[in-house]
């Protein structure tokens, strides 16, 4: 990137900073304290913590799946059919409105 030096004296101009300023009596070159400042919104709050109990979160829930495949080599594993046509429509739904969405 070129900066011109017109660039350069749009920038001091608008930082106030002249070629005279280092003429001024001592008293005059008092520092100008300026703070920077952040907020961070409710919302990324809520969103950060959520994030962080998903990272801690394992990938895999290791009981659960000792314990369904004790039960399937028990052969006392059941499957409620209805809760799977259930939870079928429910996903096909958030699909739908996921995608239109996404469409918009």
């Amino acid at each position: 990137m070129i900066i011109s030096s017109q660039q350069v004296k749009s920038i001091i101009k608008a930082y106030g900073v002249s070629g005279t300023r280092k003429n001024l009596p001592e008293e005059e070159k008092t520092a100008v304290s300026r703070k920077d400042s952040l907020e961070i919104s409710r919302e990324a709050k809520e969103l950060s913590t959520i994030r962080q109990i998903i990272n801690k979160t394992p990938e895999v829930r290791s009981e659960k799946v000792a314990t369904i495949k004790e039960a399937i080599a028990n052969g006392t594993y059941q499957v409620d059919s209805n809760e799977v046509a259930h939870r079928m429509i429910v996903r096909s739904l958030v699909d739908r409105i996921v995608a239109g969405e996404q469409d918009e």
